[in-house]
């Protein structure tokens, strides 16, 4: 389950949700090595919560590694921040279960900003 927030300025907050027992944060580990990290995670652990941080996959990632890194979200949660919606692969956002919004400054697009899934249309 891949869990997402656009708002940047919410980095503590939203990283402290994934707080739990077995947290693994990767944050500080460079792009370039974080697809060997999910690979690690993935072979070596059965429960856990992942944090990414700050990450723009479609434009600090490789194809490859983008790959690699989902089976990361079909195994265990994880949480992430990205500042642009479309620098997501597509095949990421068929694991999307949660994606925060940012609150727009200049009126509203339409949308329930409640922290709940996009799908809930309460």
């Amino acid at each position: 389950m891949l869990w997402i927030c656009s708002d940047v300025s919410k980095y503590s907050e939203f990283k402290n949700r994934f707080k739990k027992e077995h947290f693994l944060d990767l944050s500080r580990v460079p792009s370039s090595c974080l697809a060997d990290e999910c690979d690690s995670i993935v072979s070596h652990h059965s429960k856990c919560v992942v944090f990414l941080g700050f990450l723009e996959p479609g434009w600090m990632l490789e194809p490859t590694h983008q790959t690699r890194i989902r089976k990361l979200f079909r195994k265990f949660e994880v949480g992430m921040i990205t500042n642009f919606v479309e620098s997501l692969p597509f095949s990421w956002k068929n694991e999307i279960h949660t994606f925060y919004l940012q609150t727009p400054l200049n009126g509203n697009p339409n949308f329930i900003d409640n922290g709940s899934s996009l799908q809930d249309q309460s």
